[in-house]
This record gives C-alpha cells, structure tokens and sequence, in this order.
C-alpha cells in the first residue's frame, strides 16, 4: 500500500499536474489540407457536417471557408442527434473581401460528449456563395478526436432547419474548433471498502483484506471479469495496479485491458497466463484476434506492479517497471480500462489501481 493523497477512494480529478502547471489538452479542428473544389451561389442552404469526438470537451469555434465574394449574414447552429431544436443558435455577420477559413467564437462554449454525434452546420447568406467538393466524404475524416463519416456532408433547403440530405458525398467545409477536457486520472486503493464509481461485467469482484490492507478480489472461475470505471472514455491511457496471485488451480490469465468497448466487448488487453507468459491481446468479444506473447514467471502470492500503456497505435506491457511487451495496432480508437480476470481457476487480487490519460 503506498501511501498517496491520490488515493483512498475512486476519484476523477479533471485536470493532471507536472510541476504544479496543468496540462491541457491542445484544441483541433475536422479539416486541415482540404481545400473546395467549387465555389457556388445557386440557391440558399443549411450547409453542415456531422460528426463525433472521441473525448468529452466543448466546441468554441466555428470555421466555414469562403471566397473573396462571401459575405453577410449567416446562421450558425450545432445540433445533437435527434434533438428538434438546436443545441447553439447564432448568427454570424462575415464582412467579405477575405477567401479562405474564416472563424466564429462562440458567445459560449458548447459541451459534447465523447462518441455522439453531432452536427454542425451554418446557412449560406444573402448572396448564395458557399464551397464544396464533391466526393470530399467518400471516405472519414479522422483528425484527432474529430471523426467524421461517409456522408457527413449533409444540406437542407428550409433556414434553420436541421440539415439531412447527403449528395454525392459532398464536404461544404462547415467545421469546428474542439477543446478536449483536460486529462483525468481515475484511482482507488479500496481503503473505503467499497466499489462505488466502478462498474464491472460478471459480479464477483470484492473488498477483502492482504494483512492490515483492503485489496480486491476476485474467486470465480465461471466467467471472463472485467472492472472499469463508470461513464468514462480513454483514447490513449496508462493503466496501472499491484497484482497478486496466489496460485493457479486452472487455465486462466489476470491483466488490465484498454480501449475496452462495453458493448462490443472489443478491447486491448494485457494478461499474465497461467502458462507462464505474457500475452497483449487485440480481442473481437472475448476472442483473441491477434496477440503477442513471451514466456515469464512470476513468483506465486507476490505482489507484481502491472502497467498497459496504449498510446496513439503503441501497446506497451511494463512489469515492475520494466518493459517487456510491445506491439502496435490500429484495430481500436477509444474506450474504457481496467482490470480483467479471465477464466482464472483461484484468487486474483488488485491494488492501488490507476488509469491516466497521459
């Protein structure tokens, strides 16, 4: 048990600190290098482009690119899915004489949750003039934590309303500023004795007690275990916990995982076997699709410190502070982490767990 202001019960702290100075998170946008094909003034049009993040954070910025002709009055609206009316309205008056990206502050910050999608989307003004490229959403756009899909590119005929229709995949360059939310770090040493803020498929994790410690356990050998915090999304994450494991009485493997989609089971882990090795794992439900591996024992009742770095496509698998795994893999974006137990025939306990965005 290491002592530590960080831990004696699950906590989100919102924001990281190196030196005392907080981290934040770098802002971004849908496009980069794009640039229209066209420029055209047939007709008025909600013009937008939906779209999701990968992160919690607030939209601050809207972009639209323009000819030197653009000019006056034009509504801008972000839209949650499914809602009737929009989540911002506002309208933007664009002075003209200026080609290019042209940028709007909102008056207020709109927040967005990671994985929804949204869209945005600003009308065209009086004279009509608007971009586009045909094509331009054949395929997603991934920058960041912006993610759009085939046919983002959505128009509408009727001044605010929400845009739907799609043609030719086009891309009307209608963007966004996004400021992720600073870094968090979750992490719990279990002293409370409970699980509150931690959530898990299978019941079977427990408080228990190593000495004058509470650690968690788990003893079932009937089913595939994992336990991650509640209502949170990592791109990339450290995910860090002391392990131990007093003996093996069947086939089985205990890690931490990452990336870990609750719904599709898909996930990244990083498992110790009852083989004997080291395993990191890309797995399709519970079915490893791909896998590295290395053999390596581990003293039996010991306490080992385990640590799964997923960084952009970098897998890393550190034991006791030293790196003995690597790979790399672009199967998984984002997701939830934690600690995993499959199939363990025994006991498995876990302390001082910690999972950072680094």
């Amino acid at each position: 048990m290491r002592p530590s202001p960080l831990f004696s019960a699950p906590v989100v702290l919102t924001a990281l600190a190196l030196g005392g100075v907080a981290i934040a998170a770098a802002p971004g946008s849908i496009f980069t290098t794009q640039t229209p094909a066209v420029f055209a003034n047939d007709s008025f049009y909600e013009l937008g482009t939906r779209f999701h993040t990968l992160r919690d954070g607030n939209i601050t910025k809207v972009r639209i690119y323009t000819n030197a002709a653009e000019s006056g009055a034009h509504g801008v609206r972000i839209w949650g899915l499914g809602a009737d009316a929009p989540l911002a309205s506002h309208t933007w008056n664009i002075p003209g004489g200026t080609a290019g990206w042209q940028e709007f502050t909102l008056p207020a910050p709109v927040r967005v949750a990671a994985n929804r999608t949204y869209t945005i989307s600003v009308s065209t003004s009086g004279d009509h003039w608007y971009a586009a490229t045909n094509g331009g959403f054949n395929a997603p756009i991934v920058n960041g934590d912006l993610v759009t899909d085939v046919g983002s590119g959505v128009y509408g005929t009727s001044a605010g309303e929400r845009p739907w229709m799609v043609y030719k995949n086009s891309n009307y360059f209608r963007d966004v500023v996004f400021e992720p939310e600073p870094p968090s770090t979750f992490a719990d040493d279990f002293e409370d004795g409970d699980l509150d803020g931690w959530d898990q498929s299978y019941a079977g994790f427990l408080i228990t007690t190593d000495g004058s410690n509470k650690v968690l356990s788990y003893s079932t050998t009937t089913s595939n275990a994992k336990l991650f915090p509640e209502a949170t999304n990592w791109q990339d994450s450290v995910v860090e916990a002391r392990i131990k494991i007093p003996s093996w009485s069947g086939p089985g493997s205990v890690g931490l995982n990452s990336r870990y989609n609750i719904y599709e089971l898909d996930r990244y882990t990083f498992m110790y076997k009852s083989t004997g090795e080291l395993e990191i794992a890309v797995r399709d439900l519970d079915v490893v699709v791909s896998s590295v591996s290395k053999p390596l024992t581990l003293a039996p009742g010991t306490w080992h410190t385990f640590k799964a770095v997923t960084v952009g496509t970098t897998l890393e698998f550190y034991i006791d502070g030293v790196l003995e795994l690597t790979t790399t893999d672009t199967t998984y974006a984002a997701g939830t982490s934690g600690v995993e137990v499959l199939r363990q025939g025994g006991a498995a306990y876990f302390d001082d767990v910690s999972i950072t965005a680094p």
